[in-house]
């Protein structure tokens, strides 16, 4: 305690005592999965950072990473979380290059404030600015200038995350299809080490690197190589069309079919879900469409030159009819923002309704995907347990959320998850759980079948972290 004591001195000598909270019921706001951080710190840019960080590795106190609390129930319990280190006051965007079409922001700049920064005169942007809003007019810089670019991701909670937390847990959504994963956007990033060194890496250019690429590094590394504090990413210019399709199947049999032919042509859709009925109803009401109960639902986002997205929406919908579709629907650009933000969001509508929720993600080879689904599909509603899935066609990714209703589903999750990681595994791939209640998730496999790589994880962050201060427990047990 006494220890403690004294970090707190210093870090209030380092940054201000402005800047620390240690009341509980402040920092009860910070827990997850039962743990709750003894101190809450809100450095204000990255040399803060860097003294947060040196002292409290000198004291030897664990520290969480936090942005907005999105990805809070992401991976293993840690075994500690003395200190949470909030990025909320890190929201500044340093660098808006449209003519090259690079950003630079801190880390805790939210994502919907990135593309509402880069709106078009006309207000058109990559999400529904009108659900969005503004929270202060300091995020969003003064000097706007209509830009017309976007930053090609469509990661889950869009409208909450910030870019630190969605570059840290590798975050990305069905629009990877066409736009690909945060690897393919970040070129460079400066961050803290969890020794208390500022390291920086890349730059505005995309062949900025020579020798090992350490700002591929941090993705995905879920604050546990250090605290991401600046990154600069690519953007491209806004679509000039953006729509979407809505196909109604009987089954996953035709639904599969549609989706496969769809994949084999030559045309281009920036993402293409399948889900089951539950998982449309969470999403479908916010464009006013409905589906029937036992259905199996095709969206499939069109973007890009209005010529491109004309052809390849006929095509679509020729092809819709010719495989069995009951029903082929376009949604326009109104309706097709919202549409995609709450497809990011189902965890969050599931969750509201159901507490015990435990949200999976399925990784398998890209042609397994029919299988897969179906198996999963099959498994689930034998245990007689609501469910939504969504899948991302084309990527070998699916998520599941898992509703149950009582004790007796809720016991059940856990063989069940089991179940659906040994298929994955059989197919070559994996399964992690995304979100769990904790007395759930210590009964589970949180990330799977980690394999070979799991072993050159570990041996960079024992050179990393050899303290093991750094959200520690988060991938694996500490020593």
């Amino acid at each position: 305690m006494g220890q403690f004591t004294q970090l707190n001195e210093d870090l209030a000598i380092a940054i201000g005592q402005e800047r620390i909270k240690t009341d509980q019921a402040f920092t009860a706001r910070y827990s997850f999965d039962g743990l709750s951080p003894r101190a809450v710190v809100f450095p204000k840019d990255i040399r803060q950072v860097k003294e947060i960080v040196s002292l409290a590795a000198k004291a030897g106190v664990s520290m969480i990473p936090w942005g907005s609390g999105t990805k809070k129930c992401m991976g293993a319990t840690p075994s500690g979380a003395d200190i949470v280190v909030s990025t909320e006051k890190m929201n500044h965007m340093l660098d808006v290059d449209v003519a090259n079409l690079t950003i630079t922001v801190e880390a805790g700049v939210k994502f919907r404030d990135i593309q509402a920064r880069l709106a078009t005169q006309e207000d058109r942007c990559y999400l529904p600015l009108e659900e969005l809003g503004k929270e202060s007019d300091e995020l969003i810089c003064s000097d706007r200038a209509h830009s017309g670019c976007f930053l090609p991701l469509d990661p889950p909670f869009s409208d909450r995350a910030t870019i630190g937390g969605i570059i840290a847990t590798n975050s990305s959504g069905p629009r990877r299809l066409l736009y690909g994963l945060p690897r393919d956007l970040l070129l460079g990033v400066r961050f803290v080490t969890p020794e208390g060194e500022i390291v920086g890496a890349g730059g505005k250019t995309v062949k900025n690197v020579s020798g090992y690429d350490v700002s591929k590094l941090m993705i995905g590394s879920y604050g546990t190589l250090g605290i991401l504090c600046e990154m600069t990413l690519r953007l491209l210019p806004l679509p000039e069309r953006m729509e979407t399709l809505v196909f109604e199947f009987p089954s996953i049999s035709e639904a599969g079919s549609f989706a496969e032919a769809m994949l084999r042509t030559k045309l281009l859709p920036a993402a293409l879900e399948i889900m089951n009925s539950r998982a449309f109803e969470a999403v479908g009401n916010r464009a006013g469409i409905y589906a029937k109960t036992g259905s199996c639902l095709v969206m499939v986002a069109l973007e890009g030159f209005e010529e491109a997205v004309e052809r390849m929406k006929k095509e679509m919908l020729a092809a819709g009819d010719r495989l069995g579709a009951n029903t082929g629907i376009g949604l326009k650009e109104d309706k097709h923002n919202p549409l995609w933000l709450a497809v990011g969001n189902i965890q969050t509508f599931n969750s509201d309704k159901n507490k015990d929720l435990v949200a999976l993600k399925l990784t398998y080879p890209l042609s397994e995907w029919k299988e897969i689904y179906a198996y999963c599909q099959n498994l689930i509603a034998g245990e007689g347990l609501k469910h939504t899935i969504l899948c991302h066609a084309g990527s070998g990714v699916s998520l599941i959320n898992l509703l149950p209703e009582d004790r007796r589903e809720r016991d059940s999750t856990v063989g069940l998850v089991s179940g659906l990681r040994d298929k994955c595994r059989e197919k070559g791939g994996n399964l992690v759980v995304e979100c769990a209640p904790p007395d759930l998730k210590k009964r589970m496999i949180v990330w799977g079948n980690i394999g070979g790589a799991g072993i050159l994880m570990e041996r960079l962050r024992n050179a990393i972290d050899p303290s093991g201060i750094m959200n520690p427990g988060r991938f694996f047990p500490t020593n």
